[in-house]
């Protein structure tokens, strides 16, 4: 079995998990080390929704879709620490991608301890496996994108997009950055196509919340495509 294989069941046996952590994140509940329903246990389960509301098609969605964004990440990147980094960012952020959708939170409690883990991980990974000459580029890129998105945030005057999504660009301007400064321009267009720009847009004409999208899925989506494809996108 091929190691990229090993790595997409890893991200598909996660899934259930980690979607059960963000549904328990968004509503500032426990977290629990089983697949319990959001509101307890011991619930009759039907079709694909538990009786107490419980998503099993969407947790079934998440592992599908981690294991599918591992399995491309194994084939695009070098060192297996460097890759392990790039995992836990995904693993956090597909959490995050379930908080914001539900409930428009990027929850602090997920990112800043995550969000801290995945950048160390990555700056000890690039020590070990000599790639450190990324690093540079990497926090310049954490402090651009955030910084870009600040000015986004500061011209809405907070009117539906969060603090949360700058916080969470310091993440992913970190990883895209780690790739090149050039791959932040990348990020950008591929977000603007899965529905951040427009929604942007939309802020800025003065439409209200309720008329625009979550801002976390297509910032992370967008930064998941650019890494996997950066070496073609930047050839």
């Amino acid at each position: 079995m091929s190691s990229r294989v090993i790595v997409a069941l890893i991200g598909l046996a996660q899934g259930p998990l980690l979607h059960s952590w963000a549904v328990a994140a968004g509503r500032d509940e426990q977290f629990s080390l089983g697949l319990a329903c959001p509101i307890g246990i011991g619930h009759q389960r039907w079709g694909t929704r538990c009786s107490c509301g419980r998503l099993r098609w969407r947790e079934a969605a998440t592992a599908f879709g981690l294991g599918l964004v591992y399995w491309l990440m194994a084939g695009a990147l070098e060192g297996n620490l460097v890759l392990a980094a790039h995992l836990a960012m995904v693993s956090l952020t597909a959490m995050l991608i379930i908080t914001d959708a539900d409930h428009f939170r990027i929850p602090n409690r997920l990112l800043y301890p995550g969000g801290a883990f995945c950048i160390a991980f990555l700056v000890a990974a690039a020590l070990i496996e000599d790639q450190s000459s990324s690093l540079l580029t990497a926090a310049l890129g954490a402090v651009i994108y955030s910084g870009l998105l600040l000015l986004v945030f500061l011209v809405a005057k907070g009117e539906g997009f969060g603090f949360g999504d700058v916080k969470l660009a310091v993440l992913l301007g970190f990883f895209i950055g780690f790739q090149s400064l050039s791959a932040l321009a990348y990020a950008l267009f591929i977000t603007s196509l899965m529905g951040g720009g427009p929604a942007i847009l939309l802020l800025l004409a003065g439409r209200s919340r309720r008329t625009a999208i979550p801002y976390g899925p297509p910032l992370i989506l967008g930064t998941w495509a650019t890494i996997i494809w950066a070496s073609s996108l930047l050839a």
